[in-house]
């Protein structure tokens, strides 16, 4: 018994050293300090430890009854430590699955970039003591209880699925070892999942950008009610620095745009694939995303989120092998959640403003998507307490609160603005909420409706001076998010290869055109319901499993065979199943 606590006690040294190690030697004590607060920290630190303790618990004896195996298991420990210790002196961050498809795609140049800059005397040490201790704890005689092991073992191994393959988990806050094996099973899973999707258009790469391509920039926020933003009227100066760039005509914010879909899920992914209207079979699957066709066009290309773009799944659409750069809201704080991600000014500081940069003096124009944290619920916890202007916030979900985030979002695009123009003179900078939201001062009220609080969008350019007026002549005109996509195309000098539903804003606007907001998307549970709406914005709100429209008055209800021919046709060439789309 008391040989058994001792080796127990022993084991649970070797974990407090491994611990130790990894949060001071293979990271530093300054990230401690940036992240222990987070409880998305201490969740995946701590759970990802004890799958670490169940794995030394299981490993004792190794060494005599399974040489071969101990061996491999030695240079794999030994090799995860150097990787991630190398990665992070570099990158402040662990090896993601982006990072694992990269090295796949081009080993060389891996090899290359952490030989130019990378450390080397610190990885070395990291692998060595690892692989040291890991030796030791295999040569320590296993437990005679083989229940006791099978149990340990198959807990660890539930928990480690659990860190690996749910949203919440995050390798940046896990246990180095724990963090390289879950992301390199997550890249082997996107790749066997690839071939799930429908195949895309091959698109033609240009060895370099068009004669006089712009560098641009789509800045996605996050549920923000135009009716509260000065430069759309609002009588609070919430928008401060937007009304500034106005008057000198700097920017042109769009008074008739809708969204794509009243939920982040419907229209953020739709924004970048150039689609707008219902999607129940997938179609999104099958077309090129703007890192595809920008990257096609001879771009740089990148995508720095403060939320956490892992959230079903939405990643494995867009991060592929021509997104040059990725970073999430994991990155920049260690308490991202679905509601609250990274602090905007943060992501700019740590995330975009290194990336542009970087950019400097390079010869290919640059294609970034930024998105924020924004608006979203509880509106509170958006903007940090020495920045709020307008107090006292009644409850976390107050107007005051509320009009913070409009603030805050105000100063945060205002300083991406300078950032960007600083690297790039004439680049294009588009700027539009995933949806509206619903304000009412306690909460609660959400944003899943097709009521104007949610539909109506803002929709801000920011056009290089020769542009200006090109921009300005569609201020009133019936505009859609989708028309950022088509309109970055047409910068690019790119013709789409699949057919897309934005236009581009360079390009004149119908005055009778009809947009289609929704969540009968695949990327959404496929709500089966969506808004016709027309150029007024007053809308006509299908119910696709009732098959019935309510009309315009609010009251009127018909069946959808009865509406008009050419709205049905609109719905009509999405709801039947296309060839190679399941």
């Amino acid at each position: 018994m008391k040989a058994t606590l001792r080796q127990s006690g022993i084991l649970l040294l070797v974990l407090a050293s491994f611990l130790t190690m990894d949060l001071f030697l293979v990271r530093d004590f300054s990230w401690v300090l940036d992240n222990f607060r987070g409880k998305r920290f201490w969740v995946n630190f701590a759970l990802s430890a004890f799958v670490f303790w169940a794995l030394l618990f299981n490993l004792r004896g190794y060494w005599e009854r399974h040489r071969k195996i101990a061996m491999g298991l030695l240079v794999v420990c030994a090799a995860a430590y150097f990787a991630q210790s190398a990665y992070f002196g570099i990158y402040r961050k662990f090896v993601t699955v982006f990072d694992f498809r990269f090295f796949v795609g081009d080993p060389l140049m891996t090899v290359e970039l952490w030989l130019e800059h990378g450390e080397k005397l610190r990885p070395a040490i990291a692998a060595v003591l690892a692989s040291s201790m890991l030796c030791w704890v295999m040569h320590q005689p296993a437990s005679p209880r083989r229940w006791l092991r099978w149990t340990k073992g198959g807990l660890g191994t539930a928990i480690f699925l659990l860190v690996t393959l749910n949203w919440y988990g995050a390798p940046h806050f896990q246990l180095a070892p724990i963090a390289y094996a879950g992301n390199l099973i997550s890249a082997v899973e996107f790749n066997y999942n690839r071939e799930d999707y429908p195949p895309k258009p091959e698109l033609t790469y240009r060895e370099q950008a068009a004669d006089k391509a712009p560098s641009m920039v789509m800045v996605i926020g996050e549920s923000l009610n135009v009716d509260h933003m000065q430069i759309y009227g609002y009588p609070r100066e919430t928008t401060p620095n937007l009304v500034r760039l106005e008057q000198s005509n700097q920017v042109v914010a769009l008074k008739n745009a809708v969204s794509i879909g009243p939920r982040t899920l419907c229209s953020v992914p739709y924004m970048m694939t150039g689609l707008q209207g219902i999607d129940p079979n997938g179609v999104i699957y099958s077309v090129p995303t703007i890192f595809n066709y920008a990257k096609s066009a001879g771009y740089n290309t990148a995508l720095i989120t403060a939320q956490d773009f892992q959230w079903r799944n939405v990643d494995k659409i867009f991060v592929d092998q021509d997104m040059d750069h990725f970073e999430q809201g994991v990155n920049f704080s260690p308490d991202v959640s679905v509601s609250v991600g990274a602090d905007d000014r943060v992501v700019l500081e740590k995330g975009v403003k290194p990336w542009l940069h970087r950019q400097q003096g390079g010869a290919a124009p640059f294609m970034l998507v930024v998105q924020m944290s924004g608006s979203h619920t509880p509106f509170s916890r958006q903007v940090p307490a020495e920045m709020k202007q307008f107090l006292p916030e009644e409850n976390p979900n107050s107007i005051n609160a509320y009009d913070n985030t409009v603030w805050y979002t105000d100063l945060v695009l205002s300083e991406l603005l300078q950032a960007v123009r600083a690297q790039a003179p004439d680049a294009w900078i588009f700027y539009s909420s995933d949806h509206g939201e619903h304000v009412t001062g306690k909460g609660g009220a959400f944003h899943g409706d097709f009521m104007d609080e949610v539909t109506h969008n803002s929709l801000l350019v920011f056009p290089p001076e020769s542009a200006f007026e090109i921009i300005r002549a569609q201020e009133q005109a019936p505009v859609s998010q989708a028309d950022i996509f088509a309109t970055m195309l047409e910068l690019m000098q790119v013709e789409p290869v699949s057919p897309i539903d934005g236009m581009s804003l360079l390009q004149p606007i119908p005055d009778d055109r009809l947009r289609v907001v929704t969540a009968f998307m695949k990327t959404l549970h496929n709500d089966p319901r969506a808004a016709l709406i027309f150029p007024d914005r007053s809308l006509y709100e299908v119910d696709f499993e009732r098959r019935n429209v309510r009309l315009a008055d609010g009251e009127t209800v018909i069946p959808y065979t009865e509406l008009d021919a050419d709205y049905r046709a609109i719905f009509d060439r999405r709801l039947e199943r296309q060839e190679g789309i399941e």
